[in-house]
């Protein structure tokens, strides 16, 4: 919990490292009326220790349900002080800290009504602000930054300004249609037609923008080559595809592949020993091995460590009954080829390897195993 809450204090404030630590001319005296600098600070101090104090309770916490209601907890605090950020920044926007006050209302705001206001508030006063140029990679998380990533767009005459909104806006949108963030996950229909305008997007910016580069933590790179990655997701790594084969090695070294294990139902689940949410699985994993082990059905957990002696050891401690392959190490390897954004990715196969269910956990993904064994004929 404590680095999920810091990986969201780190986005949501990212855009206002050093932007209010310099007392402004105007600002007026602790005992006056605060400015709104102030203000803005006494909500970003109430957050952040707000997401200690959850932090704490969250280690301290004895069962997976009470992790999940803390979890709960915190992602339901958020869109509250988003309504506060978001109010301050609509009092006076022609404040200087207005803008970096919407853009915590944005980030804070997830997918709540509060996020969509928060980005229609930036497209329509701030579109043009030279803040949100290095911002556009995470800007589109939610359908609020989509809606910015859009406005950022239409206003800019900023070729690589242009590419790179429409570039990220696909991308979000992609993300956003795959991986469900801790709810119930976007309804089929929804998630084909968010694809397919996703894949839309792609074709444009590689068309129009192709040359133009971005950076990213691999380095620069320009688009047309980036469309290719987010086009082989969502032809090969998405619901309804086959997963395609991508050599790992099980713990004796030897060389195996997905497609090894066709005609049985496959949780492949992609994970690592330092990766808390992964650890926490394990018991209702053992438990659902053990009740289905007369079943057509394989458990493979892949390890993205370092080391695949630092898997073995671990499972020498924590007993993991199944199959195990190990990726090669953090990088390459399947954690590569199959596009691995966290951990654990989890992907259901049916008999014939295709994609039936992703990120899927404990009870639902016991009814995904379930629902896909009943689908296998008896032979004979």
């Amino acid at each position: 919990m404590r680095s999920l809450l810091a990986a969201a204090l780190a986005v949501c404030l990212c855009s206002l490292a050093g932007a209010l630590d310099d007392k402004k001319p105007d600002e007026k005296k602790s005992d006056e009326t605060p400015t709104t600098a102030q203000k803005f600070k006494a909500i970003q101090k109430e957050f952040q220790d707000t997401a200690e104090s959850l932090g704490k309770e969250f280690q301290a916490a004895k069962t997976p349900e009470e992790k999940n209601a803390l979890r709960e907890k915190f992602f339901g605090l958020q869109p509250k002080f988003a309504e506060k950020a978001l109010s301050l920044a609509q009092a006076d926007l022609k404040d200087p800290v207005a803008f970096d006050a919407a853009l915590f209302a944005l980030n804070m705001g997830g997918t709540t009504p509060v996020a969509t206001k928060a980005a229609e508030l930036i497209g329509s006063n701030f579109a043009e602000n030279p803040k949100l140029k290095p911002l556009i990679p995470t800007l589109g998380k939610n359908s609020g930054g989509q809606k910015l990533l859009k406005a950022i767009h239409e206003k800019s005459a900023d070729k690589d300004v242009k590419g790179a909104t429409l570039y990220y806006l696909a991308s979000g949108m992609i993300e956003e249609a795959d991986y469900p963030r801790g709810g119930p996950g976007m309804p089929a229909d929804k998630q084909a037609a968010a694809f397919k305008e996703a894949e839309t997007l792609l074709n444009k910016a590689s068309k129009e923008y192709g040359d133009v580069e971005l950076t990213n933590r691999g380095g620069k790179q320009a688009i047309a080559k980036a469309v290719e990655t987010q086009l082989f997701f969502l032809n090969n790594l998405t619901v309804g595809k086959v997963l395609p084969d991508s050599v790992a090695e099980d713990l004796d070294g030897k060389k195996v592949k997905i497609s090894d294990y066709r005609g049985k139902v496959v949780v492949l689940d992609i994970w690592a020993t330092w990766c808390g949410p992964c650890v926490a699985m394990i018991p209702h994993e053992r438990e659902l091995v053990k009740n289905l082990k007369d079943k057509p059905f394989a458990f493979i957990s892949l390890s993205a460590d370092a080391e695949k002696d630092t898997v073995v050891k671990f499972i020498e401690k924590e007993p993991m009954p199944w199959v195990h392959w190990w990726n090669g190490g953090p990088k390459g390897g399947p954690v590569a080829d199959y596009k691995v954004q966290f951990f654990p990715t989890v992907y259901v196969l049916d008999e014939k390897g295709v994609i039936r269910y992703k990120h899927v956990r404990e009870k639902a993904m016991d009814d995904a195993i379930d629902a896909l064994l009943k689908e296998i004929k008896p032979k004979g």
